[in-house]
């Protein structure tokens, strides 16, 4: 499809020494070789920076970035976009791994006017590789808006000069970041383009993931909701708001309408309190 571009594999961490190596070593065995790896430490720390410049001894594709915004994974992110060389970024987590050939399937299918590419990722709890979330081969954003989160995953391979023309990732977003950033790509950019193979594990283990926070996850949600609502169809925002509902009901159902004008937000308190107090289930 094209010839061989660089393509920069960033990944950034913070007090994850113990699946650091992991995350370097699938990034290191792609099928697809020009590649650079960077590992953006938003940890700042002695023991990470060994790790990698132990690995780097022997391949001089990985590199250590000292996160020098201190804004949590965005920061660390944004810090490794605006140093990569590659034409393209692929971005994974530092407790992940990326599939041998996720790399070299994205360059030869993702069309040059696309926003992104994407592909299918693998749910892994202790050690079950069983749960693989899929999605179909084209998105764009009424498509993604209508999902209620983000149906592309974090492991979007997508041009450098994309994100940079809108900013990389918002910084001041408490989570909900990938699906922020999908949700602009798509809005500049047009359509997404999947792989329907898996592309990624994604290994949820770790109780100190921000997906663990349901006061932060809340956040993000309503991040999304003011940023981006307005731009939803009505049946998305719909959607969108059961989701808020069904998962932050636990913690308080006022949390979940506070974007909603008064009359709808009493309409969705209603409905809750029918739940509570009658069992009445929530359409």
């Amino acid at each position: 499809m094209r010839s061989h571009p660089l393509v920069s594999i960033i990944i950034p961490t913070y007090k994850r020494q113990d699946a650091l190596s992991r995350a370097i070593a699938s990034a290191l065995n792609q099928t697809y070789k020009n590649v650079e790896i960077l590992i953006s430490d938003d940890e700042k720390s002695a023991e990470t920076k060994a790790i990698v410049e132990s690995i780097a001894k022997n391949d001089d594709r990985v590199k250590y970035i000292e996160n020098y915004r201190s804004k949590g994974v965005s920061g660390a992110r944004n810090s490794g976009i605006f140093i990569a060389k590659g034409e393209y970024c692929v971005f994974l987590d530092d407790d992940d791994e990326i599939m041998p050939e996720a790399v070299e399937l994205f360059v030869n299918n993702t069309p040059k006017d696309a926003a992104f590419g994407y592909g299918w990722r693998r749910f892994c709890v202790a050690g079950d590789r069983s749960d693989i979330h899929k999605h179909g081969e084209k998105m764009d954003f009424d498509y993604l808006s209508k999902r209620g989160s983000n149906a592309a995953g974090p492991n979007i391979f997508v041009p450098k000069s994309h994100l940079i023309k809108i900013d990389g990732y918002d910084e001041s977003m408490p989570t909900s970041e990938d699906y922020d950033l999908c949700l602009r790509l798509l809005r500049h950019f047009g359509y997404a383009k999947g792989i329907e193979k898996v592309i990624a594990n994604y290994h949820d283990y770790s109780s100190d993931r921000l997906t663990k926070d349901r006061l932060k996850c809340y956040k993000g949600m309503r991040s999304i909701a003011l940023k981006h609502g307005k731009e939803f169809t009505q049946k998305a925002r719909a959607l969108y708001l059961y989701r808020a509902r069904r998962n932050y009901y636990g913690i308080n159902p006022c949390r979940a309408f506070a974007w909603l004008p008064i009359g709808k937000a009493l309409d969705e308190l209603r409905r809750y309190l029918k739940y509570k107090l009658f069992g009445v289930k929530i359409k």
